[in-house]
């Protein structure tokens, strides 16, 4: 069975670029954007910080993308007691963890980037003077890196796009595999949401053992299907995700009106059980729209919303020495 952890591949692995095509930005005129104020998440966090130390440099050319903890939008986070350790990662995926950026985000990010933002990569040693930052808090003090080593400016701007919009079928009524996360479980380890009566068996839910991220593994006997699987998870975080898995050509925000965080299962790919062939683009969308629908109670609506977009200001191609 093939297990991939979505949090980690976002920077452990190359991006898939296209999955949102560069006319978004376009469509929205400049007449449409305003300011933006810091996201939540970062004012949770705390005032700037910054890593007491760090080591910048250029990454060998053979080397392969390793982290210490995973760089993905999630809360998934294993503590490193204020190291930051990471190896052959671009800069558009270290703006991506600075930043908490969405798939689509970061595809707009790219798309008023220069090239090189992908293809130039770095190793970066950092220590942190808190003994155990959160992962939010790491995401402020590589803000600050990226400022000071690569004189990194940023903005953040609302612009109204065309975007598909995450929404429930039937108001209020989630699907038979979307629960509720038990709000007291403190820690996440092994307590689950029941079933539903109506869950279909073959879906017995097989979450990850820690909470905030999504997995994405193969399912036994049909290798067309994916199943994706998550625990204590927002829909804002399902949303994300969902855009990359299936190639949109546009953002997918979370409209559903539903808060808190969920147990989730999905499973779509192609039939009969026993193919082998990956289905198409849009046989894909297709299939997993009709999973969303039956498994989750929800649907994707095109439509156009305000959203945030992030654009770079100023980015120097190499860092300032050590």
């Amino acid at each position: 069975m093939r297990i991939i952890h979505l949090e980690a591949t976002v920077l452990l692995l190359a991006i898939v670029v296209g999955a949102i095509s560069v006319p978004l930005q376009a469509q929205a005129s400049s007449k449409e954007a305003t300011s933006v104020e810091a996201p939540d998440w970062q004012v949770a966090a705390g005032e700037k910080l910054a890593f007491e130390v760090a080591s910048v440099k250029p990454s060998a050319p053979d080397s392969q993308p390793r982290v210490n903890f995973t760089l993905g939008p999630g809360d998934v986070y294993a503590s490193t007691g204020g190291r930051f350790l990471a190896s052959s990662i671009n800069l558009l995926d270290y703006i991506r963890f600075a930043y908490k950026l969405t798939d689509g985000q970061a595809e707009i990010l790219r798309a008023n980037a220069p090239d090189w933002i992908t293809t130039e990569r770095f190793d970066i040693q950092a220590m942190s003077k808190t003994p155990n930052p959160t992962k939010d808090q790491m995401r402020l003090m590589m803000q600050a890196l990226l400022a000071e080593r690569f004189k990194l400016g940023i903005h953040a701007e609302v612009r109204e796009l065309p975007v598909l919009a995450l929404v429930l079928i039937k108001p209020g009524k989630p699907g038979p595999q979307l629960r509720p996360h038990p709000t007291s479980d403190s820690t996440c380890s092994d307590v689950m949401a029941p079933m539903s009566e109506d869950s279909d068996s073959r879906h017995a839910l097989e979450s990850p053992t820690v909470c905030g991220g999504l997995v994405s593994t193969g399912v036994p006997g049909a290798p067309s299907h994916v199943r994706l699987t998550g625990r204590k998870v927002s829909l804002t975080l399902l949303a994300a995700h969902l855009g990359e898995m299936g190639h949109y050509d546009r953002p997918i925000v979370d409209q559903t009106g539903l808060t808190g965080t969920f147990d989730l299962v999905l499973e779509w790919g192609a039939d009969p059980p026993g193919s082998t062939d990956s289905p198409h683009r849009d046989d894909n969308q297709s299939l997993l729209q009709e999973a969303l629908k039956t498994e989750l109670g929800l649907k994707l609506e095109r439509t156009r919303a305000p959203s945030t977009a992030f654009f770079i200001d100023h980015l120097d191609r190499q860092p300032t020495q050590n």
